[in-house]
């Protein structure tokens, strides 16, 4: 056993009790729309994937179903950036 003291992570803010303000999300859903979003066949369908959010990315089982549920949560992601202070924008 070690005495040695290890970091403890960051504490994450408090979580949101309320919902995103609507004009931030219609803001949200016509960004989205600049983003440009990748969509490859894989064993179980298709996977959207944000080319500058790598991590949002949706499924499907038609490349137009992939691309819809990757720009839906990407609507959202960006709708959180947006109320966090933080003005995203693709870059393209």
């Amino acid at each position: 056993m070690s005495n040695r003291h290890e970091k403890s992570a960051a504490k994450s803010p408090p979580s949101r009790d309320r919902p995103i303000d609507p004009r931030v999300v219609q803001r949200a859903q016509a960004l989205a729309e600049d983003y440009e979003i990748r969509v490859e066949r894989n064993a179980r369908g298709f996977v959207g994937t944000v080319t500058d959010m790598p991590t949002v990315f949706g499924v499907g089982a038609s490349e137009a179903s992939a691309r819809s549920d990757a720009r839906h949560h990407l609507q959202w992601a960006l709708a959180y950036l947006i109320e966090d202070g933080r003005a995203p924008s693709p870059k393209r």
